[in-house]
């Protein structure tokens, strides 16, 4: 019997992760290590999994809260801060160690250009986005652990468009979408696709060992066509404008939460960078040979966002 602990069960992914391992093996072999264990969604308390309270920032509570366990499900800390979230990596992965779990799997982020390493140019870094800086530095330490591991290099949210979209929403009064650099391709994927795959990842007996994995969408669409799309949805003209870094910092500071903040707007220019160098413009095919069919269309997701919003996406990464 494997005993299977997870992590950010709470959170967009960790959710729609263990509601799909919910299928693919027991309840009483998971356990769910929350900070909060209070907080426990519906879902989680419905199932009869096991709470446990653990803390990225408490290596004690860890240590007690993967006890037991076989394989650890470690969701990446939600903060753009570099040191802050390497640290609290550091702790799962140390408690992990020193527990005895066999199997980790730590949610990456699709900066980098997956595993296809041959496209990163020759003397340049893997990535140049700030917000890939950390996975990259806790992908390089959970290798050097001496632990098995399997690394999932996570598609961009297509639920997350608004926040690589120049913070748009359908409520803004302007439909000209400032972002910095270029035009950027992005394979997207739904928060549920990436769910079901990384639970059948976690629940194979064997095949993803000491391997890093790129889930991803089988298309690419960069911000341009995004704005068409938004166009012809909402039957108005939805325009991309490509500024400097000065200016798309000087036209988002001082909107509302942390995104208007130039601190962040700087860290986060640095994604756009990314993009214009095609770090997020690889459309893999392990995802749809996982579920064994195409991943949802990208269109379909931003058509039920539309009205929404999505200022929730913007507010969960801007830390």
């Amino acid at each position: 019997m494997t005993k299977y602990v997870l992590t950010g069960a709470t959170g967009g992914l960790g959710s729609q992760t263990l509601l799909f391992l919910l299928h693919l093996v027991p309840a009483s072999d998971i356990i769910v290590s929350l900070h909060n264990p209070a907080g426990a969604s519906p879902t989680i308390v419905s199932s009869g999994v096991e709470v446990r309270k653990g803390d990225y920032a408490d290596p004690a509570s860890l240590r007690t809260a993967f006890a037991g366990a076989d394989k650890l499900f470690l969701v990446s800390y939600p903060s753009i801060a570099h040191e802050l979230r390497v640290r609290m990596h550091k702790n799962a992965i140390d408690a992990a160690k020193a527990v005895g779990i066999k199997h980790v799997y730590y949610t990456s982020l699709a900066f980098g250009f997956g595993a296809q390493r041959a496209l990163v140019p020759p003397g340049e870094q893997e990535s140049v986005a700030e917000v890939m800086q950390a996975h990259l530095d806790t992908e390089a330490y959970l290798k050097q652990s001496g632990l098995t591991y399997t690394i999932i290099r996570e598609g961009i949210y297509s639920e997350s468009y608004p926040l690589y979209f120049g913070f748009w929403s359908a409520s803004e009064s302007s439909d000209e979408v400032v972002v910095p650099h270029g035009d950027g391709g992005i394979a997207w994927v739904n928060r549920p696709d990436l769910g079901e795959g990384t639970a059948r990842i976690i629940a194979a007996e064997s095949g993803y060992e000491n391997r890093t994995l790129l889930l991803s969408g089988t298309r690419i669409i960069t911000l341009s066509a995004l704005a068409s799309t938004i166009s012809a949805l909402l039957n108005r003209p939805v325009r991309l404008k490509v500024v400097s870094e000065d200016e798309y910092v000087a036209t988002h500071t001082g909107r509302p939460g942390p995104r208007g903040e130039a601190d962040f707007l700087r860290k986060w220019a640095t994604t756009y960078r990314a993009l214009v160098r095609g770090e997020c413009a690889v459309a893999d095919p392990t995802l749809k040979e996982i579920l064994g069919r195409e991943p949802t269309p990208f269109e379909e997701t931003v058509r039920e966002m539309l009205g929404v919003g999505g200022e929730g996406a913007v507010e969960q990464y801007a830390k």
